[in-house]
This record gives structure tokens, sequence and C-alpha cells, in this order.
């Protein structure tokens, strides 16, 4: 289990266990291959942060758990056995009023989530989008 906060995205790496799920930017140098491409954002970090938050927000089941500098960590249960799952954002400046986001969510227990941590990663980024274009 990974517990470190704040999260180094270019450093770490994932454990063995397939419950995981990593998001990162084209680009971005990192030690870990991620499972998925976040978009790039016409929007400036703080705004990226604000509709992250809004997205947090929204979603059943979820508390925040901690913030520190550019990253966020919160926590959403599992609907049917409240399993704890951690989700960790951070915002990546890429200049030019463009931003990235690195989103590592894993499951604390078991081995297999069902392909959960990746469908939350991707509903996230469509939401945190969806965000931004309606000014949230």
């Amino acid at each position: 289990m990974i517990t470190d906060f704040p999260l180094d995205f270019a450093s770490f790496k994932k454990t063995w266990r397939p419950n995981q799920c990593l998001a990162l930017p084209r680009g971005f140098l990192s030690a870990e291959t991620p499972d998925m491409e976040s978009p790039v954002l016409a929007a400036s970090v703080d705004q990226v942060r604000t509709a992250w938050l809004a997205v947090i927000a929204s979603q059943p089941r979820t508390r925040s758990l901690r913030e520190a500098g550019n990253q966020i960590e919160v926590v959403q249960t599992t609907a049917l056995m409240r399993f704890p799952d951690t989700i960790t954002m951070r915002t990546i400046d890429l200049g030019d009023g463009r931003t990235s986001v690195g989103v590592f969510s894993r499951s604390r227990f078991g081995i297999r989530d069902f392909g959960v941590n990746a469908a939350r990663v991707r509903d996230w980024l469509q939401a945190l989008q969806v965000a931004l274009n309606t000014g949230l």
C-alpha cells in the first residue's frame, strides 16, 4: 500500500496489485508507466484545483483526507462493502495557461477491483473537463 503524501508522481512505483490506476499527461517524466493519459486543460492551476474540488464534492461516499501544495487526497468508500479507496490528484502546470493533472487511485484492501479505479479516474477526468467548461 502506497501511503506517502504528498506523493512524488515522478518517482513512486505502483505495487504489484492490479487494483490501482495512474493517469499522467503525455511527456510527464515518471518512473511508472501510466494506465491512461490525462488531458491538457486550457485553465490555470487554480481553476483546475477549484474544478477538482467541485468534482470531489459531487461524488458519493467521498471525503477529503488532506491537501499539501499542489496535491489533494480523498477517500471514497465502495458502495457495497464500504472499503476505502484513496485518490491522489496533483496539478501540473504546463505553462501558457495550460494545466494537466496526475491522478492515482488505489484500493486499500484486496487484490482485484473489477476496473473500479480505472473507471473512477476516467469518470473524474471527464467530470473535471465538464466542470471547467461550465465554469464551476
